[in-house]
């Protein structure tokens, strides 16, 4: 018999197809962390089905383990709820790869279980401002980046910026305060700050990025 059913809440970051008349879809809840789980495709016979999720939703599921496997093993969706879409981030190649960038991060270094609640938060905050008129996703980008680093307790502040020149010390600042739609730091200057922000944090911290 299948298992108990599990309600929670989470954003689809990664969707794949799988084997069978299944959609593994990579999610993270603020409750349960990092989830993978097996969505059967949708039917175009039954005008009931739920819309298919696509990346970036939040949606309410419900879960369970598979027959002959109840307390292990993969979850399904019994049932799906969308809870809330960012269509607009589809609107140009640089906003999906940033907002495509992001969620590779949380799916690579989910955090530790006291921080889930304050990554999902980060990563609401993140998406809706993606979907706004004008904002720069590099800009959006790093800012993320450096405040999910921060937030898990990793010395950015005492250790990785102060290791930059005066120049770029200066620039983090910046960015920092400013908000999203601000023209300066250049685009040039924020992937360059990203990348070797993501560079300290892989080689002192063993986080995981492309």
């Amino acid at each position: 018999m299948p298992g108990p059913v599990h309600q929670t809440e989470a954003h689809v970051l990664a969707k794949n197809p799988h084997t069978g008349d299944h959609v593994q879809l990579t999610c993270f809840s603020p409750t349960d962390g990092l989830l993978t789980v097996m969505l059967r495709a949708a039917r175009n016979n039954k005008p009931d089905t739920s819309p298919t999720p696509d990346l970036f939703d939040l949606l309410a599921l419900e879960l369970q383990h598979g027959r002959g496997s109840p307390g292990s093993g993969p979850w399904f969706v019994r049932e799906h709820r969308i809870l809330a879409r960012h269509p607009a981030i589809g609107r140009d190649y640089p906003t999906l790869a940033a907002a495509s960038r992001l969620a590779r991060n949380i799916t690579r270094n989910p955090g530790p279980e006291d921080r889930r609640a304050a990554i999902h938060a980060l990563l609401i905050q993140s998406l809706n401002a993606l979907e706004r008129p004008g904002t720069r996703p590099e800009f959006i980008y790093f800012k993320s980046l450096y405040c999910l680093a921060r937030d898990e307790g990793l010395p950015i502040k005492q250790e990785w910026l102060p290791s930059l020149p005066v120049a770029d010390q200066s620039m983090v600042a910046t960015a920092l305060k400013q908000p999203a739609d601000a023209p300066e730091p250049s685009s040039a200057d924020l992937g360059r700050l990203a990348k070797r922000l993501e560079s300290y944090l892989s080689t002192t911290h063993e986080l995981i990025f492309d």
